[in-house]
């Protein structure tokens, strides 16, 4: 089954749950990765969810129909990704934990894009949230990523320059699992 936005889709901040949920249809709720701390006030608004959250949400989810992964997988990307885009207090790059890879480019919102962990040379998969001239916003587009004794979850947010960052080329036969 694969999620379409509808009118009735409505985001609110869980007190009890300490984060932000998107209410789907009744008795289906999406809990994203976002504590209260790393959220703009406007998140404490119960806003509806909007033209350009329905937007981003197409662009995001048409961007990840390539990656060999679950609906429910794709479903948490993809709304973490929206969450970061519209919710999220602006984060400082953490490209300490990248190689430079070239000259900085900018990335586009919901392209898969992939950096090098600066202590391993593994590579690891991003969406772009945001893209931004000199950095971006990205959230992990894989299972976990272990960075010099951080350890990331699929929808976790994180900003990186743009020289870390490369376009992502599609391997048919990797899995959400194994990248990274």
């Amino acid at each position: 089954m694969t999620l379409q936005p509808d009118d009735n889709w409505c985001w609110y901040y869980d007190e009890k749950q300490q984060r932000m949920m998107l209410d789907l249809t009744e008795g289906l709720h999406f809990r994203s990765r976002f504590p209260k701390k790393m959220l703009t006030p406007e998140a404490f608004e119960s806003p509806g969810f909007c033209v350009e959250d329905a937007a981003r949400f197409y662009t995001f989810e048409e961007k990840c129909r390539d990656l060999n992964c679950t609906h429910q997988q794709r479903a948490e990307l993809v709304l973490n990704a929206v969450v970061a885009g519209r919710f999220l207090k602006p984060l400082m790059p953490k490209s300490w934990y990248f190689t430079a890879l070239q000259p900085a480019w900018q990335p586009e919102n919901g392209q898969l894009v992939e950096a090098l962990l600066s202590d391993t040379q593994q590579s690891v998969l991003f969406l772009v949230a945001e893209s931004g001239d000199s950095a971006t916003l990205c959230v992990l587009a894989q299972a976990r990523a272990e960075m010099a004794g951080k350890t990331l979850l699929l929808g976790d947010a994180i900003k990186i320059m743009n020289d870390r960052l490369q376009a992502y080329q599609f391997s048919a036969a990797l899995t959400l699992d194994q990248v990274g």
